[in-house]
């Protein structure tokens, strides 16, 4: 499956006809980012038995860095085995990792930029 789950905060929107009540939501969001809140996580699992997983996010970018972090005991041996990313671009990127039959190859990726 392409892609992952999101997860994180909603945005601000430009405009709000309530001035008042937009202040208040971009001093919580600036408050979020305080507390390292970031809403740039995407929910990842590997696919079994291939070597390459596509990455789908309006958030990914060509310049952007893709950071990982296991969260099942496979997916830390995946990461132990090797993985790289290629094929960045405009809302993409593919995760090239060895081949491996687990199907709970699980990784939050953060992506920067």
């Amino acid at each position: 499956m392409p892609g992952g789950a999101r997860s994180g905060y909603d945005g601000v929107p430009e405009f709000h006809s309530d001035a008042t009540a937009h202040r208040r939501m971009m001093a919580q969001a600036i408050n979020r980012l305080n507390q390292g809140k970031l809403n740039g996580t995407l929910e990842v699992t590997l696919r079994p038995a291939e070597t390459a997983t596509p990455v789908e996010d309006p958030r990914i970018a060509a310049g952007s860095v893709l950071l990982w972090m296991p969260r099942t005991a496979s997916a830390g041996a995946a990461e132990r085995a090797g993985m790289w990313v290629t094929g960045r671009a405009k809302g993409r990127a593919i995760l090239n990792h060895a081949a491996a039959v687990a199907a709970d190859q699980d990784f939050t990726l953060l992506i920067l930029g």
